[in-house]
């Protein structure tokens, strides 16, 4: 049978293998991990009783208590179920297709058929197992003492006797795999550890590292238990001194390798252990704070005596967390794509409490930071007046990790108050349309931060539109106001016009203030502002100005409040009268709001069209001589009749992306109570 000459001894197998294994053990194995953490698609813990079986394995690899039956399991002893048939099925693998050559091919496929849906700690423990139940056999071939008869003869068969005969390369080589296998069972031990973490903790996204550091653990175990158990196959009928060299040479590498890998395992759960301590820490102390600059001091992770805040965007100080101490603090949680606009309309209303509550309110800014971005970071903390963190790397994981699960953070930016004298429970987080529908920081310190505007009986007054925001000049009491925009500036005249008209006519003070919309482009609009300044005819609010983008986002608050509350425009008018003004901001078109400062009446607004229409015929519902307090219900009525006998519409609402998702039928047209349709839009603004 000539075919029979064409087969390699397992011993030829290991031969041609040892160099691939060399370059592969000096390579960079980054390509491997990734493929590795692909095949791993566990389904929950699926081996009970790792720790015991661990243990048997122990007993096998290690030969701990050899001489005894103290320790050898029974029935009545451990409830242990084993894997039988997996351990079965891999041991195969390991005293039948393990070559050197393709110790690589084999680990990856018995990754990915075998163990993909184990845990990392099972895939381990199992091929352990598998790789004892062959080694121990082996070992006991091996033990030329043994009185064992069949033993003695199957190790004859097997020409293992030669082992312990044939020169000091021979000798070596037991010593080496003995090595490996202790190199190989600290890891697993080692990784063991990491079962006993919260598993909610210990996570992909939460430990990366860890969970890198694991897989690499994983793939070069298994890698040598596959390796060691091709050079047990040779060893029947081996004599060859210098294969057996190059063999122990190899196997102290691999022991080497694995070895290391413990260390950096053990370091990777300390670090685990510590953030887990950290995290729980910080749960105990949020709950029941008596002193916030101790929690603040709890956060940061910097080098002893320095100070991990700074202060001002222009000098930016180093300070110290005492400097908090008696006042009442903010935690401004964010990530970097936070608007610019957004931090200065915020500086303002900031700068504006320090005034009138004398430095008893601090904000801290603490950024959450995947990819750091210095120039993003600088550029925000150059608009911030008030404390900011040095820079957001010293920010410890834990705490980020409680800002992400218990404030439920998702890079929507917050406020979280901390008041200085302690709070029997943890800070509630705010996002900021409590803030800019009230105007008020100190608010978020009580339960008027908490309330929905819309428990209040809401009504869209001109208090509710611009407090905060404009200040009426005193010294017109009683003065309407009248907010305006859109970019057709034939339109722009014709309605200023109109409104001298109207003051002729009424005898009232109209302050006029054009207000641009939010995505407007300043420059394409210098023609209204030129118009404006030439003409004297009020003032105006440019896109880039926080008064304009407080206005609009305002609005945009109240809307999203409402949607949480369940309202629609169908059922509800102030959401309809909202929906209404934001329409305004998408539109080209012109439109108008008039309204009294310290009124309860809700203000009237209208499209271009459809006040131009109303006032041309002020002579008709307008009589001389009236109150100046009943204008704005008097234009509210003309206005409705109006829009009773409009007998076309076109209605829409530009919502910016980051917007919150708003569910369909929660969009009814103001005018109509129609559904309205969802389209996107793409829009270029340079």
């Amino acid at each position: 049978m000539s075919w029979i000459s064409n087969i390699s001894t397992p011993t030829q197998q290991v031969t041609q293998g040892l160099f691939s294994a060399t370059k592969l053990l000096e390579s960079d194995d980054a390509a491997i991990i990734k493929k590795v953490q692909k095949t791993h698609k566990p389904h929950g813990r699926q081996v009970d009783n790792l720790g015991d079986l661990f243990s048997i394995i122990g007993k096998i690899l290690l030969h701990e208590n050899r001489k005894s039956d103290d320790d050898v399991p029974n029935e009545k002893s451990v409830a242990l179920e084993v894997p039988a048939y997996l351990i079965n099925k891999i041991c195969c693998k390991l005293a039948c297709n393990c070559t050197d050559r393709d110790a690589q091919e084999t680990t990856m496929t018995i990754l990915e058929k075998e163990l993909q849906n184990y845990l990392w700690d099972e895939k381990l423990v199992i091929m352990a197992a598998a790789f004892a139940v062959n080694y121990g056999e082996f070992y006991l071939l091996t033990q030329l003492d043994t009185p064992d008869p069949v033993a003695k003869n199957m190790a004859f068969l097997k020409q293992l006797q030669f082992i312990k005969e044939i020169g000091s390369a021979s000798q070596n080589l037991p010593g080496t795999i003995n090595e490996l296998i202790y190199a190989i069972m600290t890891v697993i031990k080692c990784v063991l550890q990491f079962s006993d973490l919260d598993p909610k903790y210990f996570e992909a996204e939460k430990q990366p590292s860890a969970i890198t550091e694991i897989a690499r653990a994983t793939y070069w175990t298994i890698y040598s238990v596959v390796t060691c158990g091709s050079y047990i196959a040779a060893f029947v009928g081996l004599r060859n001194q210098h294969t057996m060299a190059k063999m122990a040479s190899q196997l102290t590498k691999l022991a080497s390798k694995v070895s290391r890998m413990q260390k950096v395992l053990q370091e990777q759960f300390s670090h685990c252990k510590h953030e887990i301590e950290t995290y729980n820490s910080l749960i105990n102390r949020f709950n029941s704070y008596q002193d916030h600059t101790a929690i603040l001091s709890d956060l940061f992770d910097v080098e002893r005596g320095k100070p991990p805040l700074v202060v001002g965007n222009n000098t930016k100080k180093e300070v110290d967390i005492s400097s908090l101490k008696g006042t009442n603090v903010l935690l401004l949680i964010s990530s970097l794509d936070v608007w610019d606009v957004e931090m200065k309309a915020l500086a303002k209303l900031y700068l504006e409490l320090q005034t009138k509550e004398h430095n008893r309110y601090q904000i801290v800014w603490l950024p959450i930071v995947d990819e750091f971005n210095e120039h993003k970071f600088s550029s925000l903390q150059s608009l911030m007046p008030w404390y900011t963190v040095r820079n957001p790397k010293i920010l410890r994981p834990g705490f980020i990790r409680y800002i992400r699960e218990v404030w439920k953070f998702t890079n929507e930016t917050s406020l979280v108050p901390l008041d200085q004298k302690g709070s029997a429970k943890s800070p509630t987080p705010y996002t900021l349309d409590s803030l800019w529908i009230s105007g008020n920081l100190p608010g978020l310190f009580t339960d008027n931060g908490k309330k929905s505007p819309w428990d209040q009986n809401l009504h869209l007054t001109l208090d509710l539109l611009l407090r905060g925001i404009y200040t009426v000049d005193s010294s017109k009491p009683g003065s309407i106001i009248c907010l305006y925009g859109g970019e057709d500036i034939k339109w722009i005249e014709d309605f200023t016009t109109m409104i001298n008209r109207v003051k002729d006519f009424t005898r009232t003070s109209i302050d006029l203030i054009y207000v641009s919309k939010s995505n407007a482009i300043d420059h394409y609009n210098n023609a209204i502002f030129d118009f404006i300044t030439a003409k004297k005819v009020g003032g105006y609010w440019k896109a880039d100005e926080t008064h304009s983008w407080h206005f609009w986002t305002r609005l945009e608050s109240i809307f999203s409040w409402g949607i949480r509350d369940g309202k629609n425009a169908k059922e509800n008018d102030t959401m309809k009268d909202v929906m209404s003004l934001l329409s305004f901001n998408g539109s080209y078109k012109g439109w108008a709001v008039f309204g009294q400062f310290g009124s309860s009446h809700k203000v009237a607004k209208a499209t271009g069209e459809v006040i131009m229409d109303v006032l041309l015929k002020i002579s008709n519902w307008w009589k001389a001589g009236t109150n100046v307090d009943s204008f704005v219900i008097a234009l509210n009525q003309q206005i409705e009749q109006h829009l009773k006998v409009q007998k076309h519409h076109c209605y829409h609402i530009v919502l910016p992306a980051t917007f919150a998702k708003v569910p369909d039928e929660m969009m009814i047209c103001p005018i109509c109570d129609s559904k309205m349709g969802k389209y996107p839009m793409y829009r270029c603004c340079e």
